[in-house]
């Protein structure tokens, strides 16, 4: 059935409001923390006059209702404003750390999917079972196991113990010189395909295995936990009692009639974990020294970067809430009961 054009405009309108009032709260946060970014701004060893200046170049001499619309009316015009870390514009630094943030998320992602949802089916076919028990466990531990806890214990063992994959990084900076490779797109796996650079595209692979493992444990947990309980709801019904009665093979009860029918919530809560992944591969980049985002927020946070906080938090609202109306439009169209 069609959505209405009245959910698909008051959803639109929700996330426009919602993103407006990440951004304000924000602004508000990080101007009343009792810092001095104009030293910053200033350079080491400045005298009060350029001090004075650094504080009118960034409107800190105003008042924080008047720099919050000064804020928002560069904003809407595309102006995200100057890091004052870096000395370039925002959308610049975003445009190349973006890419590598994503790139992660998307290879967690696809680690997530294809483990979890296996297991999930395994686990329910196996009800009761000493399989089923292990992989209820299993995954009880991977969706309550904080991630940067996680995360440091995996580079203590496989990184600085035992050698196998490199501890921090996205690519190994000798091979870049030596094969003389330009990222295209800022997606490393693609571009060294698209260059024709195997050893490349080999080596982001290597580096990428222990922070995409790390960050692919939720979501995998999540997705094999909610495959299960959909999947032994289902294999209880009547209608898959009456298949297996008359003869048909197993695979085919369940991956083609059991399967299909509790896969859609699966799909769904996998949606909105990948908001919270998003989250999650922040503190996962800081301790693998991953060039994304979440990288670029901790040193513009530790240096009270404010333009680039907030251009962070504002792509991470983006996101979020896009996956969020994306997911709620999905559902309004396949149960037309759900109303806003």
């Amino acid at each position: 059935m069609p959505l209405s054009k009245e959910y698909l405009i008051k959803r639109v309108i929700l996330q426009i409001a919602v993103v407006l009032g990440v951004i304000i709260i924000t602004f508000i946060i990080t101007r009343v923390i009792p810092a001095r970014p104009e030293f910053l701004w200033a350079g080491p060893h400045p005298t009060p006059e350029q001090l004075q200046k650094a504080r009118e170049f960034l409107h800190l001499d105003k008042n924080i209702l008047v720099q919050l619309y000064l804020y928002l009316s560069d904003l809407f015009k595309g102006n995200w404003g100057i890091s004052w870390r870096t000395r370039s514009p925002i959308l610049d630094d975003l445009s190349h750390a973006l890419p590598a943030t994503l790139e992660l998320i998307i290879i967690a992602f696809t680690f997530a999917i294809i483990i979890g949802v296996p297991i999930g089916i395994l686990a329910a076919v196996k009800r009761g079972g000493i399989t089923d028990n292990m992989i209820r466990v299993l995954t009880v531990l991977g969706a309550s196991m904080p991630t940067f806890w996680l995360a440091l214990i995996v580079q203590l063992v496989f990184a600085s113990w035992l050698h196998w994959f490199p501890a921090a990084g996205r690519v190994t900076d000798l091979l870049v010189i030596q094969t003389g490779f330009h990222p295209i797109t800022g997606f490393y796996l693609i571009d060294s395909l698209l260059e024709g650079k195997i050893s490349i595209f080999l080596d982001t692979l290597w580096h990428m295995i222990l922070p995409a493992v790390v960050l692919s444990l939720y979501p995998m947990s999540l997705s094999a936990r909610m495959t299960r309980a959909l999947m032994v709801e289902v294999l209880s019904e009547q209608y898959i009692r009456s298949a297996t009665v008359w003869g048909i093979p197993s695979n085919i009860v369940v991956y083609k009639y059991a399967l299909k029918n509790a896969i859609s919530p699966v799909i769904a809560s996998l949606g909105l974990s990948f908001g919270y992944t998003i989250v999650g591969a922040f503190l996962v980049e800081l301790i693998f020294v991953w060039p994304g985002i979440g990288l670029y927020l901790a040193m513009s946070l530790l240096s009270f970067d404010y333009p680039a906080v907030i251009g962070v938090v504002i792509i991470t609202a983006i996101f979020y809430t896009t996956i969020n109306t994306t997911v709620d439009i999905a559902h309004a169209y396949i149960d037309p009961r759900v109303k806003l």
